[in-house]
């Protein structure tokens, strides 16, 4: 309301100074033409003179004079016009005028002006009504009687008219303000629901709960676009909040057993038996070492969302993956490969990306049995087809660890991405459950996906891709 309210006050004194200032223009310049129309009279009055007789000669009387003059003209439809001798007759057209100008007060204003004086301009009120005169003295010589021109126009009832005019302008206004009141009311009040809306998701929108949305209005203006903001803020703070969930879920259910069986082993422990105690000891940095790994696994993925989890700079795809083979052949006696080099270069978080090469050896590892191939390799894969017909800009770039292990049967492969999600079969010892998830987040944080194909007695297949816009093909 107060926007509407504002917006009305404005155009209200917008309107109010365009009929103020249109009527002061209208009503100066009728004074202009009213008394430029008057003047013309007494102009062609003097022609008139200037002309004289047919034959030549000068007139001889100004009632000659006065009958040429007024047979010569018709007044206008506001105009009237009168000639009078002193001591003498009073001359009118013969047709109708706009007023009479025979009339005690008019006689005595017009012989009352100076005999040589100009021709002067006076507004008189005549039944009320405002009557501009222009009294012109008239004399033919010398000794001879004088006389006056009167010429008057009707300058009240067109200023009447005008502001009557303005009135109904007046009118027309209030009308518009009202109707422009009602649409604005209507366009406001539906410009301005997703703030309220906003607002009361603001209101609503606690640490438990984030799920309130606000819907989105057609169209791309500001409002909509501060709605949509405002979902995607909505959209970030509820990841973060689940993550910080899951991560003290997961905290609370894979530490409870190292401590427990921390635990048990320091109740039962024998302080007297030496052997004991050095056994306990052997154990007890072996969970506290399961632990800490445990834990920096699970601060890896609840880092996993944050923008500077991967730090991406243009890394040599040759040079990367022979770097990763001299890093990964030692995990086991394994035949170790690099299946094939692409050349170029294409950009990433080297550290983050190796991690994620290094935990899919290591899946490997388990998998496989000493002799088995495990290799590794990259390759561009050109950009498919859009839907305009046109090619995207860049490939794309594929690294892949491969092994001829005994596979993964078709139901794990649907969870095995999961957190603390084990395959069925594995030929080493078990693992956390959370290699393969920080290697989907590792993934997911360039922007890309990770894939897997499997078949039991056969090998597993993992490939990680890095989609278009993050890869550059040396030419």
């Amino acid at each position: 309301m107060r926007v509407l309210a504002t917006v009305l006050a404005f155009l209200a004194v917008g309107l109010f100074v365009a009929g103020t200032v249109t009527l002061a223009l209208n009503l100066g310049s009728l004074n202009s033409r009213v008394s430029e129309d008057l003047l013309h009279q007494s102009a062609r009055l003097q022609d008139i003179v200037d002309q004289g007789l047919p034959d030549g000669g000068s007139y001889p009387s100004l009632d000659e004079l006065f009958t040429v003059f007024l047979r010569g003209g018709t007044p206008g439809r506001y105009e009237s016009v009168m000639a009078t001798v002193a001591g003498g007759d009073t001359f009118l057209p013969a047709g109708e005028q706009a007023r009479n100008l025979r009339q005690p007060q008019v006689l005595e204003t017009a012989l009352s002006a100076p005999v040589d004086g100009p021709t002067s301009l006076k507004d008189v009120t005549m039944d009320g009504h405002t009557v501009r005169l222009a009294i012109t003295p008239v004399s033919l010589g010398t000794g001879a009687p004088h006389g006056v021109l009167v010429a008057g126009n009707e300058i009240g009832q067109q200023r009447a008219q005008m502001v009557a005019s303005f009135g109904t302008f007046a009118t027309v206004s209030v009308a518009t303000l009202l109707l422009a009141g009602g649409i604005g009311y209507a366009v406001t009040g539906r410009l301005f629901v997703p703030i309220r809306r906003l607002r009361q998701a603001t209101e609503t929108t606690t640490f438990q709960d984030v799920s309130s949305r606000v819907s989105v209005p057609p169209g791309d203006d500001d409002v909509s676009q501060l709605a949509s903001d405002f979902n995607r803020m909505l959209d970030r703070l509820e990841a973060g909040i689940e993550d910080q969930r899951q991560f003290v879920d997961d905290a609370s259910h894979e530490l409870r057993t190292p401590l427990t069986i921390i635990g048990g082993h320091l109740e039962l422990l024998r302080p007297d038996d030496a052997t004991d105690v050095a056994d306990t000891r052997v154990m007890l940095l072996e969970e506290v070492d399961r632990m800490q790994s445990l834990v920096n696994e699970l601060l890896m993925l609840a880092r996993s969302g944050r923008p500077d989890f991967v730090r991406p700079d243009w890394i040599d795809a040759d040079s990367f993956l022979e770097a990763a083979m001299e890093r990964i052949r030692v995990l086991g006696d394994r035949h170790w490969q690099i299946e094939q080099l692409p050349g170029g270069w294409f950009r990433a978080d080297r550290n983050r990306l190796t991690q994620a090469v290094e935990q899919l050896a290591a899946n490997a590892v388990h998998s496989t049995e000493p002799g088995d191939i495990i290799s590794i390799g990259a390759a561009w894969v050109a950009a498919a087809d859009d839907a305009s017909g046109g090619n995207r800009a860049e490939p794309t770039m594929e690294i892949w660890v491969a092994d001829t292990g005994c596979g993964i049967s078709a139901e794990d492969q649907e969870r095995i991405f999961a957190r603390f999600a084990r395959a069925g079969v594995s030929r080493g010892p078990e693992g956390s459950g959370l290699g393969l998830p920080i290697v989907k987040a590792i993934a997911e944080a360039h922007g890309g996906t990770v894939r897997l194909t499997s078949q039991a007695n056969v090998g597993s297949r993992f490939v990680l891709e890095l989609p278009s816009g993050t890869s550059w093909l040396a030419s």
